[in-house]
């Protein structure tokens, strides 16, 4: 049995990786499961796909137990519905081994049977995509971000309506620095909480789309041949006390030491921009990494460049100074 653990104890296993290939394992049976059934009103579940639903009922019902907060409640759940319907098809039935059990109740069952079966039946679409987007999350967070992409489109296919889920892939499709992709997500989104009156969702995307604009402004930045001996990492994770956080960009030497980190946040809006600053001398403090970058704008002109000179003292240093610097 896998006990399994994503990041921040929402699941148990024995490492990060190792949760993250049971996700992605899960995500490959519900996708199998999906299409194979392009109509989820009449989910037809193989033996084998039977089999493969029991061990990771019992690996959720070990790991998520009673708890209805939890990330993969809703797969629990939705992975019990499936194992019953296989079962109601296939197991021979309690009236039907003894015929007497049945008697003056088959019309009661009968009706309670269709009062219950349709509901859930109706309901299994909206389940997969809730389930789906959970997953995507999961993935996303444990930096699988191809996969979580690939579970945001199966929840796209059976829910095109949703706005969240375009706002999840276009992270998604951001993080590996698909940027044309993760703004057309992000447009679309727009457009569906301008048509479905979510002003407070509307706003918080209009903000994302700027910041997405300045996050590839500083990778076209730290693309320049100046920083050409750097390799650039996005979304890093970075450990602070027992907080687990993450760096939108990080630019490493050859033997993956951290040289700059760089914060890429709105100092308007609803962003608050002291506290993005204090984040990223945070970040500074905990990796011991001497520069970061605070970008808020498109142009390089307009960013703080700052120097971690040890002991939480931090000073703010010019442009041209941080990239003669950065190249001793």
């Amino acid at each position: 049995m896998h006990v399994i653990t994503f990041q921040s104890e929402q699941l148990q296993c024995s490492t990060p990786e190792s949760a993250a290939q049971w996700l992605i394992g899960l995500l490959d049976l519900f996708a199998g499961i999906v299409n194979r059934n392009q109509d989820l009103s009449r989910v037809v579940i193989t033996e084998t796909e039977y089999q493969q639903l029991s061990g990771v009922l019992n690996d959720l019902v070990y790991g998520v137990g009673d708890d209805e907060n939890h990330p993969l409640s809703a797969s629990m759940t939705l992975v019990g519905v499936l194992i019953k319907m296989y079962e109601d098809q296939h197991f021979p039935k309690l009236d039907s081994l003894f015929p007497e059990l049945a008697e003056g109740t088959a019309d009661e069952i009968d009706g309670e049977n269709k009062t219950i079966t349709d509901p859930i039946l109706e309901q299994i679409g909206k389940d997969f995509v809730i389930v789906l987007f959970s997953i995507g999350c999961l993935l996303w967070t444990g930096g699988k971000f191809e996969e979580a992409i690939s579970a945001d489109n199966l929840a796209i296919r059976i829910n095109p309506n949703d706005a969240s889920i375009y706002t999840s892939r276009g992270e998604a499709k951001s993080s590996i620095n698909d940027f044309t992709g993760a703004k057309e997500d992000l447009q679309h989104a727009l457009k569906l909480t301008e048509k479905q009156g979510e002003d407070n969702f509307n706003t918080a995307i209009k903000e994302r789309l700027q910041e997405i604009d300045v996050v590839e402004s500083t990778i076209i930045y730290l693309s320049e041949s100046k920083f050409s001996d750097f390799s650039i990492l996005r979304e890093c994770k970075i450990q602070i006390g027992t907080i687990q956080s993450r760096a939108d960009i990080v630019l490493c030497d050859a033997e993956g030491n951290f040289i700059t980190i760089v914060e890429c946040k709105l100092s308007s809006g609803s962003g608050h921009g002291e506290y993005n600053h204090e984040l990223l001398k945070s970040y500074l403090c905990a990796t011991d990494t001497q520069f970061g970058i605070f970008a808020s704008d498109i142009s390089p002109d307009s960013w703080v460049f700052y120097e971690n000179l040890r002991h939480n003292r931090f000073q703010q240093i010019n442009r041209s100074d941080f990239e003669k610097r950065v190249q001793k």
